[in-house]
């Protein structure tokens, strides 16, 4: 018989390095969790966060994350820390250069950590991060964590273990402070004194994804919809609109083109020869090089899109994590 999970209060989350706001739709799909705070650097991240949660506060520079940034945007209480750091300084497509990297966050991820006190912190990058600096770097990030009296979970999944078509490896940590205090308490009153010792175990893909199929059987997980809106929009001139044919062809022309599809592609482009564009009329070559820009800035959009999904969480993944997490917590609850 399958124990079931004790209820928990929402647990108010900080979504550090937040990218587009994957790690955060992965706790949508499992509940119990609200982001109240992100922070991301990236401008084209910074818009998609703006439109696909408005009412989320961003702080850009995770340098800048202290209690009193937090209470100067309304928050004054947190459960927990998540962060999707960058992965660069660990990347087996890199130097693996890791401390030594300027990229490196895992120094700002502690100070912020000792600094809030939350109760439980994931932490998710690349493989490499097991291996980087003949494993040392790893050795001294579970040893912090046991240092500030967290127990630590790791594992690797892959997008691949929740249905994707590609294997996209990464590791995720989960640290949990069965001891802290509740939020009924202000930050100031925390302090690193009196930490508990913590244990350090590890898991991999199988194990994460198994206990979760365990304590839930045949749930089919719960996706949350949004409105999606095209970063690259196709323009379809039809009939005699007043300009040249030629001219018409400057930009994708194809009604039966999904909309939802406009949102990953660029229109092509048809561009004129110099001699082309000397024929138009002034106006014309005007409107032409009106095209060209619009097609320019769709193409820096799209550069900037691939990146942003390139480095996103899948939020599938997320989601296995966030439901060890309430497993985690609800047994805390049950042995208090």
């Amino acid at each position: 018989m399958i124990d079931p999970i004790t209820p928990l209060q929402t647990q108010k989350v900080i979504d550090l390095c937040s990218g587009i706001g994957g790690f955060t739709l992965g706790h949508l799909i499992t509940g119990g969790f609200e982001t109240v705070a992100f922070c991301e650097i990236n401008q084209y991240c910074q818009q998609v966060l703006h439109l696909r949660f408005p009412q989320i506060p961003i702080i850009p520079d995770i340098h800048d994350i202290t209690t009193e940034s937090l209470a100067r945007v309304g928050i004054t209480e947190v459960d927990g820390i998540i962060a999707g750091l960058p992965c660069p300084p660990f990347s087996l497509a890199g130097k693996q250069q890791a401390s030594k990297d300027e990229r490196n966050l895992f120094g700002e991820f502690f100070r912020i950590i000792c600094e809030i006190r939350p109760d439980w912190a994931i932490v998710e990058n690349v493989p490499g991060l097991l291996t980087a600096e003949r494993s040392e770097f790893f050795r001294a990030v579970l040893w912090e964590f046991a240092s500030l009296g967290f127990d630590v979970e790791w594992g690797i999944v892959s997008a691949a273990s929740v249905g994707a078509v590609h294997k996209r490896e990464r590791v995720w940590i989960i640290a949990t402070n069965s001891q802290s205090p509740r939020r009924d308490t202000s930050w100031n009153q925390y302090t690193q004194s009196g930490a508990n010792p913590a244990s350090v175990s590890c898991g991999n893909a199988l194990e994460f994804k198994g206990r979760q199929e365990r304590q839930h059987p045949r749930q089919p997980q719960q996706i949350p919809l949004f409105e999606y809106t095209a970063i690259a929009v196709c323009k379809f001139p039809g009939g005699n609109d007043g300009f040249p044919a030629l001219l018409d062809g400057c930009l994708l022309k194809g009604a039966g083109l999904d909309y939802w599809l406009t949102s990953a592609t660029v229109p092509s482009f048809n561009r004129l020869t110099r001699n082309e564009v000397a024929a138009l009329t002034l106006y014309c070559q005007q409107e032409y090089r009106q095209l060209w820009a619009e097609y320019q800035t769709i193409r820096r959009q799209h550069a900037e899109q691939i990146k942003a999904l390139g480095n996103a969480i899948v939020p599938q993944c997320a989601a296995l994590i966030f439901g060890r997490l309430k497993t985690i917590l609800s047994q805390q609850i049950k042995n208090a």
